[in-house]
This record gives structure tokens, C-alpha cells and sequence, in this order.
């Protein structure tokens, strides 16, 4: 009996596992199951589908590949308002802003400049603009574009016309919106510090814009004109540390004369111990004989300069000049470089001076021995 009650419930237990599983493997799928996982994506950005309306809402966005030239029309149409919209605000604030008066006297701006420089964290634009009667763009354009007048009546007339803007606020006849007006208004009351004349000087100094080249140009020549000032005053030290007598010549030695001297005030300077009787270190007396053969030899040059005085030439273009300072029997004495003068000057021409042959430019050419 037993026995067969057990048969009979694996049985029934068999039939009804099978048929559990039988009916989760044929559950009916769903009639549109992209759909569904759209729907899902929908609702996982926050977007509510109705049931109602699921196909219309789907075919709306997705993209119809029939239409993209409009759609692209579209989009380039946005852009190019933009763009005009933008090329309009510009023009509007270049030419068509509202002028806004100027109530910031000359020492007020530079208590502005002085507090940017210094605490450029604290004092901020919008800072700025809070505590003194200015708006922020104007407070931009005051630290980007520093104004430094040329004199000081110029910072007299500018100080003169903020007092009238502020006489004009205070009857209400300037035209400027209310809300800036009323900001404005918050410092009428306030006691403007005057303008100390120090300040004056140093601000009015004029800021030069130099170029690339130019600042390299300058900072040679500062360098030159320090070598030849630290080369005069140690040759004036020496000088002095030389010529000196006695006590006077070991205090003078000591002592170096920051002024720049030149070669003739230092010979001028050595002519006078000369007649005076003074005693002259070779290194004087080497300066000064310097000086006299260097005039000599300037005299000699200059005779020796050949200068042509007859105008006329021959076609050819060899013009034949005559030196009669020059000596003949001198053969090896002769000028490697003449000078002609504008009336016998003649491009491509052959310059003939005893013996010798120049260019146009004056430079020797060649020489025929023997040849007057």
C-alpha cells in the first residue's frame, strides 16, 4: 500500500515540474521589443512616455535622413544669427554706448592703480567698482589703459570738469540710468583729497614705445658711452695719482672725477702745469706729443688731398690734373685715394693725377713710372 502511494505521488510531482517549466519556456514574447528598450532608455534620462502616445513620441526623435539638408539649413542659419547678433552688440558698444560721466578725479584713479598693483586679490574689479564712484568696465579699461597727462594744468582742467559732472548728478540734469545714478549718488557726500605736487611729477613722466631694434640700439650705446666714462676716469686717476706734490698729490690721487673729460681738455689741462712751471710725468708729456703729431699728420693728409679744380674733360673721359705740391722725384710718395670735387665729377671716368690713375670714386688704380 505504501508503496504504491509513493509511485503514484512522483507521478503527479514529475508532471507538474515539467509543466512549470514547460510554461516559462513558451511565455509569449513581447509584439515590439526595440520599442520597449527605447522606452526604458527614455525613463532612465527622466522622460515620461505615455502608452498613448509611444509611437508618435519614438518616430518624433528619431532623425529623418529625408530632411537633412533642411535641418542642416537650419543649423547654419543659427549660427550666422549668432555671429550677426554678436557683430551687432559690438557696434553698439563701439559706437552707440552711453557715455558715462567722469566723477574720478586724478588722485582717486591712481588710489585705484596703487590698490590693483598691490592687492590685485582683494581689490578686484567689482571691488573697486563697490567702493568708488565707477562701474566695472570703466575700472577695466582705467587698469588696462593707464592716462598719464602731459602737464600739470592738463590734471587742473581734468579735476575742473569732474567737479562739474558732479554738479550736474547732484541737480539731476546728467542723462544716465537710475541704478547707476542712485550707486553714484552713495559718494556725493565724500571729501575728495587733494592732489599733492609730488605725485604730479612722477606721473607725468612720458613712457616711450620702442621697438625691437630700437631698445637693441640704445642698450649698445649706453654700454659704449659707460666704457669710454669708466676709461677717462681711470685715465684721470692716473693722471692724478701722478701730477700731484707732496700731500696735494696723495689726496687728489685718491679722489676720481666722475665728469667725462675730452683728449683737448686734458692736453689744456697739462699746458697749463707746463707754463705753470710743474713738474710732467712721461705719460703727460706722451699725451701731449700725441695730440701735436696727430694735428701734423691731419695737415699732411690734407695737403696731400689732391682737389681738381678744371671742370673740363675730354670725351674719352681721361681728364689729365696736375699736383704742384707734390714732388715728381719722390717715387714712392704718392696718394692711394684722391678727392674730386662735384663740377669734374663724371661716373665711369679715369682720373689722372703725374704718374698715377684713379676711378670715379677717387681710389687708385694703377701708376706708369716716368710717365708726367
Amino acid at each position: 500500500m505504501f508503496a504504491f502511494h509513493l509511485r503514484q505521488i512522483y507521478r503527479t510531482c514529475d508532471k507538474a515540474i515539467i509543466r512549470t517549466l514547460r510554461n516559462k519556456r513558451l511565455e509569449p514574447k513581447s509584439a515590439n521589443p526595440g520599442l520597449s528598450h527605447q522606452i526604458k532608455a527614455y525613463e532612465k534620462d527622466g522622460l515620461r512616455v505615455k502608452e498613448e502616445n509611444l509611437e508618435e513620441f519614438v518616430e518624433s526623435s528619431e532623425s529623418d535622413f529625408y530632411n537633412v539638408g533642411q535641418v542642416y539649413d537650419d543649423h547654419m542659419n543659427e549660427t550666422l544669427m549668432g555671429k550677426y547678433e554678436l557683430r551687432h552688440r559690438i557696434v553698439k558698444e563701439k559706437y552707440f554706448k552711453e557715455n558715462m560721466p567722469n566723477l574720478l578725479t586724478w588722485s582717486e584713479k591712481e588710489q585705484i592703480r596703487h590698490l590693483a598693483n598691490t592687492e590685485p586679490d582683494e581689490w578686484t574689479p567689482e571691488k573697486i567698482a563697490e567702493s568708488f564712484p565707477v562701474t566695472v568696465p570703466v575700472v577695466k579699461k582705467l587698469l588696462k589703459y593707464p592716462w598719464k597727462p602731459a602737464t600739470a594744468e592738463r590734471i587742473a582742467r581734468h579735476d575742473a570738469s569732474v567737479m562739474r559732472n558732479w554738479k550736474e548728478l547732484k541737480e539731476g540734469t546728467s542723462s544716465m540710468p537710475p541704478e547707476i545714478q542712485k550707486h553714484f549718488l552713495k559718494f556725493s557726500n565724500r571729501s575728495i583729497p587733494p592732489l599733492k605736487q609730488e605725485s604730479i611729477k612722477i606721473d607725468i613722466t612720458p613712457s616711450q614705445d620702442l621697438g625691437e631694434f630700437e631698445r637693441i640700439i640704445r642698450k649698445c650705446a649706453e654700454k659704449e658711452t659707460d666704457a669710454s666714462a669708466n676709461k677717462n676716469e681711470n685715465i684721470l686717476a692716473k693722471l692724478n695719482a701722478e701730477s700731484s706734490d707732496g700731500d696735494e698729490k696723495f689726496i687728489q690721487s685718491k679722489k676720481k672725477d666722475s665728469k667725462v673729460v675730452t683728449l683737448e681738455e686734458l692736453t689744456m689741462r697739462i699746458k697749463k702745469r707746463l707754463d705753470k712751471g710743474r713738474e710732467v710725468d712721461i705719460n703727460d708729456q706722451m699725451i701731449a706729443g700725441s695730440v701735436n703729431t696727430e694735428k701734423k699728420a691731419v695737415n699732411v693728409s690734407m695737403v696731400n688731398e689732391m682737389e681738381v679744380f678744371n671742370d673740363k674733360y675730354e670725351e674719352s673721359g681721361v681728364v689729365e690734373f696736375k699736383n704742384k705740391a707734390e714732388d715728381p722725384k719722390e717715387i714712392m710718395n704718392y696718394p692711394e685715394r684722391i678727392r674730386i670735387p662735384k663740377k669734374a665729377y663724371k661716373k665711369g671716368a679715369t682720373y689722372k693725377v703725374n704718374d698715377c690713375f684713379y676711378d670715379h670714386d677717387g681710389k687708385f688704380l694703377y701708376r706708369v713710372l716716368g710717365m708726367s
